[in-house]
């Protein structure tokens, strides 16, 4: 096609088809103005007020599609009408809403059906109304007095509320079922469940639900359920249910669940090493003496469980050949139940008794773990639940485990299903068999856990940066032969800067680093300096050029800055921000992977007399501390401080793999030199973070110090001779 057939192509399309615009005014159109308003009052007779904005749909009523929306309508189309093709159309209002239960968030919503005519202004008066049901709780004195725990959870599609004791507001919800469990606590301290239901509710019903309680029942069927009325005043539909509490003992008769296993710890959890139960048992006793079972049921999770096809929830009256059958696949049977049974055996012991680490799919498979939940009704409705957990470990002699390799020595590692006659043997790397040494094992380096007996021992008198490999052995079984290599101090066991040489000046702000650049993987070292200079210049931590024992020092002065105190400090890790009027979140750590065993170098100190105290136990004029430590962790990340929320390190948490420290009140007017000794809690656990750090005033933290203590540091050093034992 040449371009004058191409041009006359366009010239005709254009022609011939209209533009957008001018199709849709070729049709018949007519206008439609839309009044929403909102009726707040319920069935009943109570009223309140909204004032969400309010959306709009128009719908055509053929199809159903949207051909207009407004998200508030009040401010949208600014009340001018709406053009539509003519047609019949359903106006949809609503206040805007999740569609969700919630707590004091009724949704309304209303439909008009319109006719737009030709040419025509048409006016939809949509009226919109509660499209919830209503929900109010109430707690009788009297059940107060015999419960000392009580909350209600009410749900159903649209969601779960609870009423903790004092919850005064109304919860809505979508119309239809309505689940109601009733949590209690009685005197003795016995906690169990009601579990009802409300059948049927419908939009702008208002439920005022109250719990209260009452006397032992003349049938078991008579007590424990919904005695509904209609206020004749209020039209509110006021339903209370009677907790039964009989006069013998005030509640105490509830399902009892009891677990009757061989081995099982407080926290309900059974061990065993799979098939080799021997005689030990796991059965599960319930039973409801008073009224007789309604429910026994059983929640199921487990990778062993979902391979069989057995997790989820199982409801034991309802079972049928086949679920007989797949809970009997993983050694789950329970005697029959009916509607006049009052005790059910629940009979795990073929759980204990069956072995899948004897399938190809669980062959090199770690412990399973069998999570068990038994649910227990009665017929007026009192719930109770109990879990335990079966734990399934393979029948495995002996296993090696990763060691922990140090510069001079090695902490070996090992686990067995027996105590007895364990030990390791080890070897450099590419020695013959006849190089294997025997290490004993002391019997209070094993300890049981949940996977066996775990067993330590350490090697010591080992070259740096050397390979050696070594084995677990239980009598004459012995585990894979596990590689490892001997720790260095350099290299990646250096801390930087450690000589306080190096320094950086930013803006305002100086860094005992060689960069400023807290995303640097030479940025070790960060201090409160960007604190303190919010206002002004002041920087408690700075190099010192002439007061040194060898090139520069750090000096950690404390101040006061706009009458807020700042203590002189570094530390490992980087600053935050500043949080609040006076505080600031730190990062406190360095990621680190060496065993140091000392912290080396020289200090200098002047002690002065507390000028700032947040802590009552510290007064002005008492004498401040300086206070230095190192804290080797075993952290995934580096820990978050708070000073403003008084979030601190928990220097006796379990994480803390070692720990030293020095502190003093005495002025030391030379440098002079101190060696902290790092005292290991856990040697045979591989470090991954490093903490030290160096304050002028021990709670400096807690805004408590002296203005005038000063504290230098200089020429330090870590240090991976032998630790102290």
């Amino acid at each position: 096609m040449n371009m004058k057939q191409y041009i006359y192509c366009l010239l005709v399309m254009l022609i011939l088809f209209p533009s957008c615009e001018e199709k849709e005014s070729l049709l018949e159109t007519g206008f439609l103005c839309v009044n929403p308003s909102v009726d707040y009052t319920l069935v009943t007779k109570a009223a309140e007020s909204d004032s969400l904005p309010m959306s709009v749909a128009i719908c055509k009523a053929s199809t159903g599609d949207t051909v207009k929306y407004f998200e508030n309508y009040k401010t949208d189309p600014g009340n001018e009408k709406i053009t539509l093709a003519v047609g019949q159309y359903h106006v949809k209002a609503s206040l805007l809403h999740s569609g969700k239960a919630a707590f004091d968030k009724p949704f309304y919503f209303g439909v008009d059906t319109i006719d737009v005519v030709k040419s025509t202004i048409k006016e939809s008066e949509v009226v919109c109304t509660l499209a919830n049901v209503k929900v109010t709780v109430n707690y009788s004195d009297m059940l107060k007095k015999f419960f000392t725990g009580y909350k209600a959870t009410i749900g159903n599609a649209s969601g779960e509320l609870t009423f903790e004791e004092d919850e005064k507001r109304a919860g809505y919800f979508a119309p239809g079922k309505l689940n109601v469990t009733l949590n209690l606590v009685n005197n003795d301290g016995t906690a169990y469940k009601i579990v009802k239901e409300i059948p049927d509710t419908k939009a702008r019903e208002h439920y005022r639900l109250t719990f209260s309680i009452g006397e032992e029942p003349e049938s078991p069927e008579a007590g424990g359920d919904f005695d509904i009325t209609v206020n004749e005043e209020t039209n509110d539909i006021e339903c209370t249910l009677n907790v039964p509490v009989f006069t013998d003992d005030y509640g105490r008769n509830v399902p009892k669940i009891n677990i009757d296993a061989s081995k099982i710890t407080e926290e309900h959890l059974v061990n065993v090493v799979a098939g080799k139960a021997g005689d030990e048992h796991l059965q599960i006793n319930v039973s409801s003496e008073k009224t007789g079972l309604s429910l026994v049921a059983l929640s199921l999770k487990s990778d062993y469980f979902d391979q069989k096809g057995v997790s989820g929830y199982w409801d034991l009256t309802k079972l049928d050949d086949n679920a007989k059958s797949l809970l009997s696949s993983v050694g789950i049977m329970c005697t029959p139940i009916d509607d006049n049974t009052k005790t059910v055996v629940i009979d795990l012991n073929g759980l204990l008794r069956d072995n899948p680490f004897d399938e190809p799919l669980w062959a090199e498979h770690g412990p399973i773990v069998n999570e068990i939940t038994v649910i227990v009704r009665d017929i007026l409705g009192q719930q109770i639940e109990e879990s335990l957990t079966v734990r399934l470990r393979p029948d495995v002699a002996v296993q090696t485990l990763e060691p922990t390799p140090w510069p001079y020595r090695a902490y070996l590692k090992g686990l067995a299903g027996d105590n007895t006659d364990l030990g390791f043997k080890f070897r450099k790397a590419g020695d013959d068999d006849s190089a294997w040494q025997s290490v004993s094992v002391a019997s209070s380096d094993i300890r049981e856990t949940e996977n066996g007996y775990e067993f330590y021992a350490i090697i010591k008198d080992l070259p740096m940066n050397t390979d050696y490999e070594f084995k677990a052995v239980a009598g004459e079984s012995e585990g894979v032969v596990i590689p490892f290599t001997t720790e260095g101090v350099n290299g990646k066991f250096t801390v930087p800067n450690l000589s306080f040489d190096e320094w950086t000046k930013n803006g305002k702000n100086w860094f005992p680093n060689a960069t400023s650049d807290r995303g640097n993987s030479s940025f070790w070292w960060d201090s409160g300096n960007q604190g303190a200079n919010t206002i002004g210049e002041n920087n408690p931590t700075s190099p010192e050029e002439s007061d040194v024992k060898k090139g520069k020092a750090a000096r950690l002065g404390s101040t006061a800055v706009a009458g807020v105190f700042a203590a002189g400090s570094l530390f490992t890790g980087t600053f935050g921000k500043v949080e609040g009027l006076s505080g600031a979140s730190l990062n406190f750590g360095h990621p680190y992977t060496g065993h140091p065993t000392k912290l080396k170098g020289y200090y200098k100190y002047n002690s002065g007399k507390i000028t700032n105290t947040k802590k009552d136990f510290i007064k002005k004029d008492d004498q401040d501390s300086c206070h230095i430590y190192v804290a080797l962790c075993n952290w995934s990340s580096a820990y978050p401080v708070n000073t403003n929320t008084g979030s601190f390190v928990d220097l006796s948490d379990e994480r803390i793999v070692a720990f030293g420290e020095f502190k003093s009140n005495t002025t030391v007017s030379a440098y002079t030199e101190i060696t902290i000794d790092i005292k290991y809690r856990h040697p045979e656990v591989k470090p991954t973070y490093i903490l030290i750090v160096a304050s002028a005033s021990k709670y400096g933290d807690y805004f408590t110090g002296s203005t005038s203590s000063v504290l230098l540091l200089d020429e330090f050093e870590l240090l991976f001779d032998d630790p102290v034992e």
